[in-house]
């Protein structure tokens, strides 16, 4: 045991000479090599290491194989050859917005303020990247976007664009751009219209006729409460005829004698006098004095 231990250290006492021995010879050549490597790994640092954090997906492109489509990285710390180069992709739901001015279907230009919300499937990063590239959202959502408003919004009239409501327009633009870019793997999560203004001109134009719309609305209403009036006063005319003609008394008269006989049952003293024709009506005097 004894001759073991000596041995090693025997050897450990040659290896340490030897490395003193050669870091003596070499001081300047090993000082100058772990400098150069300093110098790289901080010049490199940003291309080597790679953070990609919550929400974000990573796709290398190698400098030797190309795009390594079959893989993609996750949150976390990243290691990567400096001649490699990390796309980094957003997968959380994005949010855009843009103005446009939108010929209608009369030719009148608009102006149109909405905003989009939309987000790309997470397992379809790699195939994004090879089909649209990092840029995605400005070369081909943004576009399409666009496109879909003006061709939607541009069927209606200014007059069906100032009754209508704008959840109709929305819901139809959200219909259209999610079966176009589910193609591409891309969901809109939502399509809102924040501001739709038409010509002054145009919006006083339809304001009044609008209004003049309600008053004939109105005007015709009245027409046919009138109507049903004189219908209701011609079935009650006739039903007074019928009377007097079965009765053979007038209904001034029969009128009157109803309004005698309720004044007759009152508990007050009175004069009761009567006409001397058959037309005449009877006349009451109450005889009884405030006290």
């Amino acid at each position: 045991m004894k001759i073991f231990f000596k041995k090693i250290g025997h050897y450990y006492h040659v290896i340490r000479q030897n490395i003193v021995g050669y870091w003596e010879r070499h001081t300047l050549g090993i000082t100058m090599t772990f400098l150069v490597f300093v110098f790289f790994l901080a010049l490199f640092w940003k291309s080597i290491f790679i953070s990609i954090y919550s929400g974000e997906q990573g796709i290398r492109w190698s400098g030797l194989t190309g795009t390594k489509l079959e893989e993609y990285y996750g949150e976390g710390l990243q290691v990567i050859w400096p001649w490699d180069k990390m796309y980094i992709y957003n997968t959380r739901i994005q949010t855009k917005g843009d103005t446009m001015q939108i010929l209608t279907a009369e030719g009148l230009s608009i102006k149109v303020e909405f905003v989009y919300r939309f987000f790309a499937l997470t397992d379809s990063i790699p195939v994004i990247h090879k089909m649209l590239g990092p840029n995605y959202a400005n070369t081909y959502v943004a576009p399409e976007v666009q496109a879909a408003s003006t061709s939607i919004i541009g069927n209606y009239t200014p007059e069906q664009l100032y009754k209508i409501s704008t959840l109709v327009i929305q819901s139809t633009i959200k219909y259209y751009l999610n079966k176009q870019l589910i193609q591409r793997n891309i969901i809109i999560d939502d399509y809102l219209i924040k501001k739709l203004s038409l010509p002054e001109i145009v919006a006083q134009s339809i304001e009044k006729k609008m209004v003049a719309a309600q008053l004939s609305y109105e005007f015709d209403y009245k027409l046919e409460v009138e109507e049903k009036e004189r219908k209701r006063k011609s079935i009650e005319a006739e039903g007074i005829r019928s009377f007097e003609d079965i009765s053979k008394i007038p209904i001034l008269k029969w009128r009157g004698l109803e309004v005698t006989t309720e004044f007759a049952k009152s508990p007050n003293s009175k004069i009761i006098i009567m006409g001397t024709s058959e037309k005449g009506l009877p006349l009451l005097l109450n005889t009884d004095e405030k006290k």
